[in-house]
Order: structure tokens, then C-alpha cells, then sequence
């Protein structure tokens, strides 16, 4: 995991230093996924982390241009309606961490889950046409197995917080390169209430291919609040519903917006990595759901200078028959800072 590590990080570096030398307007993101956040459980998806430095051209042109220019091709923009375009460029690295129920099993049991992690990198664009049209591509590159430090991290909490260590992880999935790439659209049909009070929905579709998921996405999110032009939703780690961390400032709206949202997203599942296991060689495994569902709840409130802090109930539904839990269950919180 260490050299892997390492290539993230320095890899950070670079694009702080890139981020130094253009006028685009960079930004924080932080996503924190657990259970533990909701609930008292500690396995199924019991963990989750993604941090994202967000570039935009708003107000300058920018790098955010030239990636554009040269991989646009990959944010289908097909039926956009007229009016002003704004883009925005994320780098993430996040890391995802599954266990059976049981963490005292040796060897676990057969008919759960098995243990996996995945550490990952990527980048997303997203394009955002007349404020009610975001288009999204992202790329997602990594490791499932040891390599992904699924064990190091969650045997480091437990042992802070005076746990043993979960005896099953010496069965989990094996190294393997994974990857995967998304493409999603949102629009926003809303009514306005005076004074940038408002509510809208948001429905979205998506598609994603990998050997990590593929699967078929539709859902939407209803909101109220203020200056909901500002935003699309929460940011979460897939295959939660996406919002491509896209903020979307009005200079003529509140200083302060905030939101309170539901809604749901249903997805068809052709492959799931971290129940039907490794793609070349064999592994634990279960047999996936193939309809699968999130139902999220939560709020957030935000300023137009960037800051915004986010909280999201997620239950989703059984991803493999017998499923300890009726499904998962877990909270994110989501905090951006503009720089």
C-alpha cells in the first residue's frame, strides 16, 4: 500500500502546484461515509472517504478549458438548451471499505459478503448549461485488495478506540487494478417563492462501466430552501448518487442558501466487484442484486463565497439475497471550502 501511497500523494503535490499557476478558482472537498455516523452497526459498506480539489472557470479562463478541449468529448452535452455554460474540473482520491457482519468468523461466513477495500484516484468534469442542465464524465483508477489498506485503516480506529481488530480480513478479495467511468445528467425544474426562497426537483440518469460497478442509474431529489441554483445535491461516493461537487455561486442571490432534500435512485447492477469478487482470479464472492435502490434524506446550507457543510441519511436496499441489515444503512457528511 505504502508505494501506492506515496504516488497519491505526490501526485497531490502536483496538481497544488499546478493549481498555484492558473487563475482558476480551486476548492476543498471532504466527504465522510459510516455507518457508525447513523446507527450502531459496523459492517456491510461500513466505510467511506473522498477528498477533491475542484477547479472552475466561472470567471477566468483557465486550464479548466484546455482539459475540456482536449477529453470534452466525454461529457455528453447532447440537448443542452441555450444559454451560459459553466465548467469545473475535480481530482479525487477516496477510499471504500466492506465487511461481513460477522467480524469475529474465521474463515467468515460464506453466504455474507467478504471483506474488501478500494483505494482509488481519479478526475471528473462536469458542465453545467443555463443553471438547470449539469452533464458529468468521471474516471476512477485504483486497487481492490491489501493494496487498498482496507485492513490498516479500519483495525487503526478499532485499536484507538480499544476494539480488536475484525479476525476476518486474511480473506479478503485479492490485488487487482480497478477502475471505472461514469457518465450523468441532472436538470432542475424548480418554482421561486420571493426573497431566493424556492423548491425543485432534480431528476437525473447515469451510466457506469468497470470492473469495480457497472450498472444503470435513474433517480431525483426534491428540495426547499434558499438559493438552490447554488448547488445539485450532496457529493458522495459512488455508486451513491453524484452531484459532481458542483457549486454554482449566484452573485445576485443571499450570501447564505440552505436545503433540505429526499429522494431516491435506483440502479440496474451488472457487476459489483465487492460481491461477485475478483475479476480474474477466484474469491470469495455472493451472488448481486440486480435492482438496487438508495433512499437519501438530509440538509445543507452553504455561502456564496464556497463554504458548505452537508449531511445525508443513505439507506440502500439489499445488494445480495440474505443480506444481514435488510441492506445498508449510513450517514455522509460533506464539507467544501473555497480557497
Amino acid at each position: 500500500m505504502s508505494r501506492l501511497v506515496k504516488i497519491i500523494f505526490l501526485a497531490a503535490l502536483g496538481l497544488a502546484a499546478v493549481a498555484a499557476e492558473v487563475r482558476a478558482q480551486p476548492a476543498l472537498i471532504l466527504v465522510e461515509e459510516n455507518d457508525a455516523l447513523v446507527s450502531q452497526r459496523d459492517y456491510g459498506y461500513t466505510q467511506g472517504f473522498l477528498a477533491a480539489l475542484a477547479f472552475n472557470d466561472f470567471f477566468n479562463k483557465s486550464f479548466v478549458d484546455a482539459t475540456f478541449d482536449l477529453m470534452g468529448g466525454l461529457v455528453v452535452t447532447y440537448g443542452a438548451p441555450a444559454g451560459p455554460v459553466r465548467r469545473q474540473f475535480n481530482w479525487v482520491v477516496g477510499q471504500s471499505i466492506f465487511t461481513p457482519e460477522n467480524l469475529k468468523l474465521v474463515p467468515p461466513n460464506p453466504n455474507d459478503r467478504p471483506y474488501a477495500g478500494w483505494l482509488f484516484t481519479g478526475f471528473s468534469l462536469a458542465q453545467e448549461t443555463a443553471k438547470v442542465q449539469l452533464d458529468s464524465f468521471e474516471f476512477l483508477g485504483g486497487v481492490v485488495g491489501p493494496a487498498a489498506g482496507g485492513k490498516t485503516i479500519q483495525c487503526g480506529f478499532h485499536s484507538a478506540l480499544g476494539q480488536s481488530c475484525p479476525a476476518g480480513w486474511s480473506y479478503q478479495l485479492d490485488n487487482e487494478p480497478a477502475f471505472l467511468a461514469s457518465w450523468e445528467r441532472r436538470w432542475k425544474f424548480g418554482v421561486a417563492y420571493g426573497d431566493g426562497f424556492g423548491a425543485d426537483i432534480v431528476p437525473s440518469v447515469g451510466a457506469t462501466v468497470g470492473n469495480v460497478y457497472t450498472y444503470a442509474s435513474a433517480g431525483a431529489l426534491l428540495r426547499f430552501g434558499r438559493s438552490l441554483s447554488s448547488t445539485w445535491g450532496p457529493s458522495r461516493v459512488r455508486p451513491a448518487p453524484q452531484s459532481a461537487s458542483f457549486f454554482s455561486p449566484d452573485p445576485q442571490g443571499p450570501a447564505w442558501g440552505f436545503a433540505f432534500f429526499a429522494g431516491a435512485e435506483g440502479r440496474a447492477v451488472g457487476y459489483n466487484v465487492f460481491l461477485d469478487g475478483n475479476t480474474f482470479v477466484s474469491s470469495p464472492s455472493v451472488n448481486h442484486q440486480v435492482f438496487v435502490a438508495d433512499l437519501v434524506a438530509g440538509a445543507e446550507i452553504f455561502s456564496q463565497y464556497g463554504s458548505r457543510l452537508a449531511f445525508t441519511v443513505t439507506k440502500r436496499t439489499q445488494e445480495f439475497s440474505g443480506q444481514p441489515g435488510n441492506g445498508d444503512l449510513f450517514g455522509s457528511i460533506e464539507a467544501r471550502v473555497q480557497f
